[in-house]
Order: structure tokens, then C-alpha cells, then sequence
């Protein structure tokens, strides 16, 4: 079995933690035990009470962090042998070995990006290589006729306005909200202005609107469902891609196969922005799989809204010390 040094492990738990996680909570510690054998756990107190009661979402990020944790050793000719894992730890324990093939979407990690502000036009050539990637995935479904679009969009706002009604969601959501670089973890974790797509001016309103009883007061007046409104970006879209997969798969197993997915898209030169809500609520879910006929045995993750990032734009990725994702629990 191939050992790492603990300069190795930093330098993987660096790399690996590019990949996604809900809220960018990044919940994964990378860990060396003493036979050799690598540990990806879950921080738990960093897990959603609200949003992720179960912790799915969380379970669903520490396979995202095992895939790219396995993206990053095969560049360095490491491999995993025997793989467990620990649903209810919420933990993978990995014999490592020697002689793996590079993954070539090593490339693509530094790439990778939740964008949520409009995208670009997508040229023909685009939208076909999008197609026929699409139509290779049994677990994608795409949506890029303009009416379903809308149709999806409407849904997602009404699904949205439903959770942000619920004021202990929203209280969870502005607790991971980093709306003013004064905050003092800015640019560590969670949701920034810049990665949310506002401007100063958006995100000083956000951090007012979203807090009770300004909230009440415009919801009741008729006008919060246009403040928080996405449908004019959402219709930017080059595609919806509906990312389903086994009902009962494990977790950890439907992310290691949603960052593939995102990272097969960026080198396609797409980019995702995620209505989770739409596969958080059980109605909206059931919606969706019987409007575009999924199959009963699959379970909606998530809804992509996919274009091409505008020329000249970009996003700062907001990512934890790497001291901080190593673990000796």
C-alpha cells in the first residue's frame, strides 16, 4: 500500500477541496491513519440543520471531495484499493496503491465554478457538443427548448419563495452569507456577494430583505417574489440539465458522480448554477420527474442551469486555510 507523507496529504486536501459542497460549507477533513490508509470525514458542525436535516447534502459533498481526492492521487500515479464507507459517521476509508492512470479532468479542477449571474450565448458548436455530451449520461437529462425552460424557471421561483418563508431557512442561509468583506470570513467559506452574483449595493439590500420583519412586511405587500427573483438569469441558459441518478444510491457514490459531471461540463466550457430546491421539495421533485418523464427508480439531485461564462468575467474561488481541512480525530 502507497503511504503519503503528511506535506502530501496538505497538498491533497488542498487540491481536492476545489471540488463543490452545499452552501461551499466544505465539511470534508482529510486524515492519515497510522496503518497508512487515508480518512475523508465529515465535520459535522458544519452540516445544515435546517437545510439538510438528514445530511444528505453533506454526505453528497464528501463524495464530490472523494472523487476529486481521486482525481488528484492519480495524477501522482496513486490509486484507491479498497474503499468503505460510513454513512453513519459520514466517513470513507481508503487503502491506497500504486500505479494509476492520470484522470484527464485534473485539468479542469481549477477551472470548475458555480456561476450565478447570466451567462453568455452559446454558439452552435457549443450547443451541439453540449447535446451530445447530454445524450451519453443516462443520469442528464436536458432541457434547452425555451417554453420548459421558463416552465422549470417558474417553478424554481415559486419552490424558492416557499423555502425563504420558512424563517428558520432563511435564517441558516444569511448565517452562511458573506455579504460585506468585513465580515471576518469573507472569502474562507459560504456564499459570497461576488460568488451570489450582487453588487455592493444587492448585497447590503440582501442582508436588510432576507431578515425578519422587513421580510414580512414585503411579503405580505406582494413584492418580496420580485426582490429575489433568478428567472431573468435562469432564462440566460444555454440548458437545464436535470442530474438524476439511482433512488437508492449511496450519497457519497451520487457525488463522486455530480463533480464528473460538472468537471465533463467546464471542459466543455460550461458552467453550472444549481436550483437545489427544486429536488429538496418532495412536490417540486415530483413535478419535475413526471413533466420530463423520469423514472420512478431515479431521484432528482439537482436542476443545472448551464451556459458559458461571459468573456472577461470570472470568480474568485472561496476556499478554507488548508491547515483547517486536516484532522487527527
Amino acid at each position: 500500500m502507497s503511504r503519503l507523507t503528511q506535506a502530501e496529504l496538505l497538498q491533497l486536501a488542498a487540491a481536492a477541496n476545489q471540488a463543490p459542497s452545499v452552501h461551499n460549507t466544505q465539511p470534508t477533513r482529510w486524515k492519515l491513519a497510522d496503518d497508512g490508509a487515508l480518512w475523508l470525514l465529515c465535520d459535522t458542525t458544519r452540516q445544515l440543520a435546517v437545510g439538510d436535516v438528514t445530511g444528505r447534502d453533506m454526505r453528497v459533498s464528501l463524495g464530490a471531495a472523494l472523487e476529486a481526492t481521486a482525481i488528484v492521487l492519480a495524477e501522482h500515479g496513486v490509486g484507491f484499493g479498497s474503499v468503505s464507507y460510513s454513512n453513519l459517521r459520514a466517513a470513507v476509508r481508503i487503502e491506497l496503491t500504486t500505479g494509476a492512470a492520470g484522470d484527464p479532468l485534473v485539468v479542469q479542477m481549477p477551472h470548475r465554478l458555480t456561476w450565478r449571474k447570466g451567462f453568455a450565448p452559446a454558439s452552435w458548436e457549443n450547443a451541439r457538443s453540449l447535446v451530445a455530451w447530454s445524450e451519453r449520461h443516462e443520469d442528464i437529462t436536458r432541457v434547452d427548448e425555451a417554453g420548459e425552460i421558463a416552465f422549470i424557471s417558474a417553478l424554481n421561483e415559486k419552490t424558492s419563495l416557499a423555502f425563504y418563508r420558512n424563517a428558520a431557512y432563511r435564517h441558516e442561509l444569511l448565517y452562511w452569507m458573506r455579504l460585506s468583506p468585513t465580515d471576518p470570513r469573507f472569502g474562507i467559506d459560504g456564499l459570497s456577494a461576488p460568488a451570489l452574483g450582487m453588487s455592493g449595493f444587492e448585497a447590503f439590500g440582501a442582508g436588510h430583505v432576507l431578515r425578519d420583519p422587513l421580510f414580512g412586511l414585503l411579503d405580505r405587500s406582494g413584492m418580496i417574489g420580485g426582490l429575489i427573483s433568478e428567472h431573468g438569469r435562469t432564462m440566460t441558459s444555454t440548458a437545464i440539465l436535470l442530474f438524476h441518478r439511482p433512488i437508492d444510491e449511496n450519497p457519497i457514490d451520487t457525488g463522486r458522480a455530480l463533480y464528473r459531471r460538472q468537471l465533463e461540463l467546464s471542459a466543455r466550457g460550461f458552467q453550472t448554477w444549481p436550483m437545489s430546491v427544486l429536488a429538496d421539495d418532495h412536490d417540486a421533485a415530483a413535478e419535475i420527474g413526471a413533466h420530463f418523464g423520469l423514472a420512478d427508480d431515479r431521484r432528482l439531485i439537482t436542476a443545472w442551469r448551464t451556459g458559458l461564462v461571459p468573456s472577461g468575467q470570472s470568480l474568485k474561488r472561496e476556499r478554507l486555510p488548508t491547515a483547517a481541512l486536516i484532522t487527527t480525530a
